[in-house]
Formats: C-alpha cells, structure tokens, sequence
C-alpha cells in the first residue's frame, strides 16, 4: 500500500508485506513476519510488527517502530524517537551544527543498557530514553 500527501496513511498486512506513506504528518503501518513499513515527511510515523520486520521514518521528528524479534527501527533525520522488539536494532541520526552534518546512535536491544519496546532519542550524541 502507498500514499502521498500531507497527512497520509497506508497500512498492509501479511507476510511480507509493504507499506509507504509520503507527506508530513504521514502514517505507515504494516503486520506480518517481514513486513516493512517507511514514511517521509516532518512528523512522520512508521510502524511494523512481526518477527524480522523493519520501520524507517524520514524527516524531523518523525518516529519509527518496529515489533516481533529481531526488527528494525530507524529514525533519518533530527529530533527523531525509535523503538524496537526483542534482539533489536534501533538507529537513530542527529545533526551536529558544529561540524554541519549528521550523526547515527545505533543500538542493539539486550545490550548496553537498550532496552525492548522503549522509544529512544538522541541527547548530547547518545541514545537515552523518552520520558513518558
């Protein structure tokens, strides 16, 4: 499933399956082992569940989850918040205007204090996680 436009949404579901939305404010979500779900835009979101899926958002305060084991969560762009399952890898980018570029954290769940199921950020160039 796909979508453009401000304030998008697409959702899939099934194995495999595909989900994209375009436009800020965008909504993707898909279900299903492998699934994949990606959005771009200020404000985006990107959801996926199942074992081995994958959620990538782009743009500034755009989030990114990813559910099951061994998923994906990525966050391209500044502000942004991950979070992932079991055995997960979270990765997130931040600008650094000293040096005018941006930076990844990346971190795997069950190490260095990462945690599942938790939304991160970036403080001072490390992953720490969200107050609720």
């Amino acid at each position: 499933a796909a979508s453009s436009g401000d304030s998008s949404k697409a959702a899939s579901s099934g194995y495999s399956s595909t989900a994209a939305s375009s436009g800020d404010s965008s909504k993707a979500a898909s279900s299903g082992d492998s699934s994949t779900a990606a959005s771009s835009g200020n404000y985006s979101t990107a959801a996926s569940s199942g074992d081995s899926s994958t959620a990538a958002s782009s743009g500034n305060y755009s989030k990114a989850a990813s559910g099951g084991a061994s998923g994906i969560a990525a966050s391209i762009g500044n502000n942004g918040q991950a979070k992932a399952g079991a055995n997960g890898l979270v990765i997130l980018t931040y600008w650094v205007e000293a040096e005018n570029r941006y930076r990844a954290c990346v971190g795997n769940v069950g190490e260095d204090g990462v945690k599942a199921d938790v939304w991160y950020r970036v403080k001072d160039g490390k992953l720490v996680e969200v107050a609720s």
